[in-house]
Order: structure tokens, then sequence, then C-alpha cells
């Protein structure tokens, strides 16, 4: 079966269809338009306080409390107030599971808030959460602040 459109006319879209592919777009160009963000400096205190001061702001922008979230949506928030303080989530992820001083109270502090969306998950729930370099960082900084 063909499509014809006639010069000047679209075929319809739905509203939520036309939304899911602004999103799509404005995605894709954000993600090759900028370069990647930093990862939070490990042990420092005034990343420690961008990082709170992007929580608090973000805090206003869900309805409920980020405990009471489903795992997704912890993920997306913890996401989100890193780019809020200007840092990547994944790669401080990566830095923390690869040498997190458990010493270093800062450290810890940014260990808590970067492990918040998996919190409290069993090991098939980390799976359902997150794949592939996550995963694997996730279950490292798991060990790490075990011990």
């Amino acid at each position: 079966m063909t499509l014809r459109v006639r010069a000047g006319m679209m075929p319809r879209m739905s509203p939520l269809r036309l939304l899911s592919v602004i999103a799509l777009c404005a995605a894709l160009l954000a993600a090759c338009g900028k370069p990647a963000l930093p990862t939070a400096p490990l042990g420092d205190h005034a990343a420690l306080e961008q990082l709170a001061e992007a929580y608090r702001q973000t805090l206003q922008e869900v309805p409920t409390a980020p405990r009471a979230m489903r795992p997704a949506g912890r993920l997306m928030f913890v996401e989100q107030v890193f780019r809020g303080a200007g840092y990547d989530y994944a790669a401080t992820l990566a830095a923390l599971a690869e040498g997190l001083d458990a010493g270093d109270k800062n450290q810890r502090d940014l260990a808590e808030l970067v492990s918040q969306p998996f919190s409290g998950l069993s090991d098939a729930g980390l799976d359902e959460l997150l794949s592939g370099d996550m995963l694997e960082n996730a279950r490292q900084l798991r060990q790490r602040l075990k011990q």
C-alpha cells in the first residue's frame, strides 16, 4: 500500500507520537551539539555543594520525593541532578567504582548520591535497571561500599 501525499499536506500524526519524535530529535541534537560533561571530582567538597544545589532545584521539578520513586524514576532524577550540576552521572559512577576511598567522607557522600537509584535493589532488580558498563560499575561500587 502506498501513501500519497498532496503537495502542502502531511499525513496526520497523533500528538503523542509527534511529541515523541520532537523529544527524540531534541535529545539527538543535545547529544551531538554539546561536549560530554566531566566526571564529578571525587572528594571535592565544592562539587558536592554544586550537586546539593542541583538536587534541591531538581526536587522542585518532581511531584514526589526520590525515595518514593521507582528505581527508573530515581535514576532519571539523579542523572538530572548531575546534569544540573554540570557533571556526568555515568562517568562519576565509573570513577567511584574504580577508585572509591571509603575513608574519605566526601567520596562516601558522593557514592551515596550515585547509588541512590539502585539502593535497596536486589541483584535481579539491578539487572533490570542498568545494563552494560553502568551495571558492572554499579556492582563494583556496591562491593566497595560493603568493605
